[in-house]
């Protein structure tokens, strides 16, 4: 009863510091990430009351649901139009920040920390690109350019399924056998294109599901149900769960300009509605999700020096590297004025955790287990909790920025 008794003071006290972090946040402009990540690390590594060996197996389950969530909030807040304005900005910053970070954490991972070529290919997806949990509720709440928000968003988006893809086919060539780059190629072109359809096409869908649900009650929950088969069925035909979540609730959030590309006579006078309703329990639901995802990326910390020092060095060199991708990618834009703070919103997060913990996982289950699988885990922690802090110093040097312009 009292362990019970425990957990539940715990929770409550989470959502509490979540609420206050996010008030803190409005007010100062510093993002309530690091006070959540700082609960976990108190309530784990600190005093012990979670121990990092039973919070393993929950990370897959924990990660797929917050981004999963935070993927379809942040769909349903983007204008189609600027997204489609600025999805070529955004794959190409994404695209040359990852594959020129993944070069060299390879090589410093081959030289530095003596893994082999594929052991060293695993560990550079999971440093690079950016988190769509952490940059999409961010930059909602920052009053900057809409474009820049748009492509950061972006970015974030199509790094987390790059990152994905990425990890999960090395791990394949490392575990089976090599594959051709044409395979690897296709991979992630099937990725992007059958994740985009299948979300795109259940959006549509599911406006006309609501229109008929729309007397019922808990509409919302049936909202969910369709976002977690969706993503289910993404992920089993191939496709990207993740940018499924995307696509269904940008579908929805613009339903107006993507169905008067079909018929101008839908009535959807029904939909002002139910997007609101949607919009501010999804809000509330993604709220308490995320703030538990960080007290949880705490609670898996490992504090050691040497984690500290690798990931300070690989944070360093992908910053150059991301800042030169950012200056490539906003070339003749009118948001080229923003580069430094593009560049210091490099917050990573989620899927760079649970893919740490997956390479962990298989490689110290194979019959002949990798003596370096610790250094996957440990080092991407680091890169988190650096990343983060970097991420929270963004919006700070912003505002000051702005209060100096006359």
């Amino acid at each position: 009863m009292t362990e019970a008794l425990t957990i539940f003071a715990v929770v409550g006290a989470i959502i509490a510091i979540g609420f206050l972090s996010n008030a803190l946040f409005k007010k100062t402009g510093f993002p309530d990430t690091l006070f959540l990540m700082l609960i976990g690390i108190i309530l784990g590594p600190l005093l012990g009351v979670f121990l990092r060996e039973e919070m393993l197996p929950v990370t897959p389950f924990l990660a797929t649901l917050t981004l999963m969530m935070i993927l379809f909030e942040g769909g349903l807040n983007m204008e189609i139009y600027k997204v489609l304005s600025q999805s070529i900005r955004a794959t190409v910053l994404a695209v040359l920040y990852v594959l020129a970070a993944m070069a060299f954490v390879t090589l410093f991972g081959c030289f530095v920390l003596r893994l082999g070529w594929i052991e060293a290919l695993l560990l550079g997806p999971m440093t690079a690109g950016t988190s769509s949990v952490v940059i999409i509720p961010l930059v909602s709440k920052l009053s900057i350019n809409g474009e820049v928000g748009i492509t950061l968003s972006l970015e974030s988006t199509v790094t987390d399924v790059l990152n994905i893809v990425l990890v999960i086919t090395f791990l394949q060539m490392y575990v089976s056998g090599l594959m051709s780059a044409v395979q690897v190629a296709s991979t992630i072109v099937t990725r992007f294109a059958v994740g985009a359809l299948l979300g795109f096409v259940v959006g549509l869908v599911w406006i006309k599901v609501l229109g008929i649900t729309r007397k019922q009650e808990f509409t919302y929950m049936l909202t969910i149900a369709a976002l977690i088969l969706c993503y289910v069925a993404s992920e089993t035909f191939g496709g990207s769960g993740s940018l499924s979540a995307l696509l269904f609730g940008l579908v929805l959030g613009n339903y107006t300009e993507v169905y008067n590309v079909f018929s101008k006579k839908t009535d959807l006078s029904y939909m002002p509605e139910s997007k609101n309703n949607v919009k501010h329990i999804q809000g509330e639901l993604s709220f308490l999700i995320r703030a538990f995802f960080f007290v949880f990326l705490g609670l898996m910390y490992l504090p050691q020096l040497l984690g500290v020092l690798f990931a300070g060095v690989i944070v360093a060199v992908n910053l150059v590297f991301r800042y030169a991708a950012v200056t490539i990618s906003t070339f003749k834009s009118k948001i080229r004025e923003y580069r430094t703070f593009m560049t210091l919103m490099c917050g990573t997060g989620l899927a760079n955790a649970a893919l740490s913990v997956l390479v962990y996982n298989t490689l110290t289950t194979q019959s002949n287990p990798a003596p370096h699988a610790y250094l996957y885990p440990l080092i991407v922690a680091n890169i988190i909790i650096i990343n983060n802090i970097i991420t929270s110093i963004a919006p700070i040097i912003w505002k000051i920025k702005q209060k100096q312009q006359p």
